[in-house]
């Protein structure tokens, strides 16, 4: 086999997923693993196959990749800080502080390695093991690394994404393996116990180390140039104007700012160089530089990226030295898989995907990008024909590799990524290596380390400009709807064909068919199925917002959650789900009533999408966010309508849309009716099924409505007022008779809703509930006549919910 650790690493992957996503008992997968082996050697004796071998040999390493992951992430001890979190009193918590703290501008994030917990003053602490992030408010002192702290607070496990397009901080959290949070906000609730006393190899060497290198940046450079070389050689963005940062992500070179394989690559280009200088023998030489890569490693906290490429670096020079034939394909395996057995959650980590996937699409699709140049184009020795070719086609490789990965993170791609790395990867060697040059003589002369640092200005004044510059041509950074499972495998499945290049003339044949096949796939995929009607009740916490798309591609949004100084529903849910979807365009905006859980967060998105028409009650509100809100709406020039009883919403195509409240008498007897009461009421109907949209209204909303004799029996009902007991009234309900209702309520909210009489309500009538605070948010699907729900949050990922919560009936 030409590269067995490709194999091996792409097997062991496969188990890894294979654990992930069917999270049964690792003795279950045990007992696979023991099957495969034992069937494995009972057929090995009567053939003698290598294919065979091959296979077997691949099912048991797959099923070895499954168990280790069950057993990593499944088994938790009897003192696993995972079994403390979500309880509904304070605990104390005592721990070391494993790293120095994170200064951000309004708060302090400490990584603390938990040894004893105590549940009340009662009791006495007991031992507990896990890594937890707390995050302090400004003002409190943090302490430095190492030392002993005694924290009080309320314990809480990271959350899975609850919408779509939302961050996803369980995965982000425990690919770090950090399973508890926990905010502080008084002094007396993080206490310093003990200093630590006793040298450690971070004590006595990588923190010296990091100070100095930082020292001698700001020694010598001020402002957004030392923020910059802090950022490409340390990786600590603090510091970095945010105008800078989104300059750097508008052009997709962010990757410079967050410490990767670039940069190790480069620290060992210059140290070998370095030591070449020196006269300083091969052996050790390669010896040295592995020793200052482990360093850096160190100093940059240990990111997927660096060890990958720290890995890769350290198996070529020894390879070198041993006068080994290297594959850069097959040592790229084997680090992943080093860092894979390590750490198995790393699979799901944002930066170990772009890091590997980067690096492997310039290895495999950088000659094959070069064979499709003119062959003057591609033999050319000159400087220059070497610079525009080989600078495009490794930054055009990197980004068709990670293209899908990214459009599925941040729903944007910049297209002008792969020119501008063109101008601006030159600077970053340069800057680099007058960086190091900087931390390498700042300690031994400070006058020489600003020689380099005034040449190192120029570079990075330079580098700034550029980013600029290229920022501000048109649409740099371009949208783009979050691709689906099956679009993104078929897009690597292509990848991978285009990358086979097999030399019989009838394989040649196949790939040409097989890639015709997926791409006729892919559009069956894209375009065959009719477009339904689709409602998603948003899980804005407590508040409300529906978005809705009809057949015919028109967009509803219905209220927009709240808006507070610390959160935002606009710009926090809203808006991302706008973008994963690839929607930069809202028809109709209805506002239920003017109480800010309602319209809050529907200012951040005016700000982000266009908006044709905005419904409302007529009702207004004194408050100064409704003033915002109504200069927002006067800003952009929306048409803006009031509606009442026996309305209609128009251009829906087949899908009806009738208001049934509030009636004309809410509207003239203003000062005598509840804000709430006056909510709009909309009505969708489609074909058989129908959906009530309620607001807030109250029982007296509901007796005006049944009066009125309006047709208000619906498939699905979104219950009135968050299922408070004073609504959802037993006539309204069974007059609607619905088949399911969806509840709109925040997780521990303190008006205890949904109440538990509405509850039983709903349960008497045979109606399923299903409820945002557990299980996030609620898509709708319907052609017409058939529908399903599907809540966002699937039992296996919402096990951090109560126990009482985790039911949808």
């Amino acid at each position: 086999m030409r590269r067995p650790m490709l194999f091996i690493a792409v097997c062991f992957f496969t188990g890894l997923l294979t654990g992930h996503y069917i999270p049964i008992s690792p003795v279950l997968f045990g007992i696979g693993l023991v099957i495969t082996l034992l069937v494995g050697y009972g057929l090995s004796r009567v053939r003698d196959a290598s294919i065979f071998h091959t296979v077997v040999a691949g099912l048991c390493i797959i099923s070895s990749g499954a168990f280790w992951y069950a057993i990593r992430t499944q088994v938790v001890s009897a003192h696993d800080l995972r079994r403390f979190c979500n309880q509904t009193t304070p605990l104390t918590i005592y721990g070391t502080m494993i790293r120095d703290p994170d200064l951000r501008s309004r708060y302090t994030l400490v990584m603390v390695e938990t040894d004893s917990i105590q549940i009340d003053d009662s009791s006495l602490p007991t031992p507990v093991t896990g890594l937890m992030l707390i995050r302090l408010q400004q003002g409190i002192d943090p302490g430095a690394y190492g030392d002993h702290i005694r924290v009080t607070g309320g314990l809480r496990s990271p959350q899975p994404a609850r919408n779509p397009g939302g961050f996803d901080a369980w995965t982000y959290y425990t690919s770090r393996s950090v399973y508890g949070l926990m905010s502080i906000r008084s002094t007396g609730d993080y206490i310093l116990v003990g200093r630590r006393s006793s040298p450690t190899i971070y004590t006595a060497l990588i923190r010296p180390v990091k100070n100095s290198i930082t020292h001698s940046i700001e020694a010598t450079l001020r402002g957004p140039s030392a923020a910059l070389l802090k950022g490409i050689l340390l990786g600590q963005r603090q510091q970095l104007p945010d105008e800078l940062l989104n300059t750097f992500s508008m052009i997709g070179l962010t990757h410079i700012l967050a410490v990767s394989g670039l940069h190790v690559g480069l620290i060992t280009l210059i140290m070998i160089t370095l030591f070449f200088i020196l006269r300083i023998p091969r052996s050790a030489a390669a010896a040295a530089t592995i020793c200052v890569l482990i360093l850096y490693a160190w100093i940059t906290n240990m990111t997927s990226s660096v060890i990958r490429a720290s890995i890769m670096a350290g198996l070529f020079l020894i390879g070198q030295r041993l006068d080994r034939q290297t594959d850069s394909i097959n040592i790229l395996a084997t680090a992943a898989l080093i860092i894979l057995i390590i750490w198995p959650s790393a699979l799901f980590d944002l930066g170990f995907q772009l890091s590997f996937i980067a690096t492997l699409a310039i290895i495999a699709g950088y000659p094959k990008l070069k064979a499709l140049l003119p062959g003057r184009l591609a033999r050319s020795q000159t400087w220059w024909a070497r610079w525009l070719r080989d600078g495009l086609l490794v930054s055009l490789a990197a980004q068709l590799g990670t293209a899908p990965v990214l459009a599925a993170t941040f729903y944007q791609i910049s297209w002008v990524a792969s020119v501008a790395n063109l101008f601006i990867g030159p600077l970053v060697f340069l800057t680099t290596t007058l960086g190091v040059l900087t931390a390498i003589t700042g300690p031994i002369c400070l006058e020489i380390a600003y020689l380099f640092s005034a040449a190192n200005a120029l570079v990075l004044h330079g580098m700034i400009y550029l980013s600029t510059q290229f920022s501000s041509l048109p649409s740099a950074l371009l949208p783009i709807a979050a691709p689906s499972h099956p679009v993104m495998a078929g897009y690597y499945v292509i990848t991978l064909l285009f990358l086979w290049t097999p030399s019989a003339y009838k394989w040649k044949h196949i790939r040409s068919g097989l890639t015709g096949g997926v791409v006729i796939l892919l559009c069956w995929h894209l375009y065959s199925a009719p477009r339904p009607l689709e409602m998603t009740i948003l899980d804005v916490g407590q508040g409300d917002a529906i978005f809705i798309v009809c057949p015919n591609g028109k967009k509803i949004l219905i209220d927009g959650g709240n808006r507070t100084p610390s959160y935002d529903a606009g710009a926090q849910i809203i808006v991302p789900f706008l973008r994963s979807k690839g929607y930069h365009h809202i028809d109709i905006m209805i506002i239920s009533h003017p109480h800010t859980d309602h319209y809050g967060g529907l200012i951040s998105v005016l700000n982000s999408v266009t908006v044709g028409e905005i419904i409302t009650s007529g009702r207004t509100s004194t408050s100064n966010a409704y003033k915002t809100w109504r200069d927002a709406i006067i800003q952009h020039e929306i048409r803006y309508r009031a509606v009442t009883s026996g309305d209609t919403l128009r251009g829906l195509g087949r899908v009806r849309g009738v208001i049934l409240n509030p009636t004309r008498f809410m509207v003239e007897q203003e000062e005598r009716i509840d804000t709430n009461d006056a909510s709009v009421v909309t009505r969708l109907t489609y074909g058989t099924f129908s959906t009530l949209f309620t607001g807030d209204i109250e029982q007296g909303s509901e007796e005006a409505i049944l009066n009125n004799h309006l047709d208000i029996k619906s498939t699905i009902i979104k219950a009135p007022h968050h299922g408070s007991a004073t609504s959802s009234s037993p006539l309204f309900i069974s007059a609607v008779d619905p088949e399911a209702v969806v509840i709109s309520v925040g997780i521990r909210n303190k008006f205890r809703h949904p109440s538990r009489q509405v509850l039983g309500r709903y349960r008497q009538l045979g109606t399923s509930v299903y409820r945002t605070d557990a299980g996030g948010a609620i898509t709708i699907r319907s052609d017409g006549s058939t529908w399903q729900i599907e809540p966002f949050v699937t039992l296996v990922s919402a096990w951090f919910l109560p126990r009482s919560w985790r039911v949808f009936t």
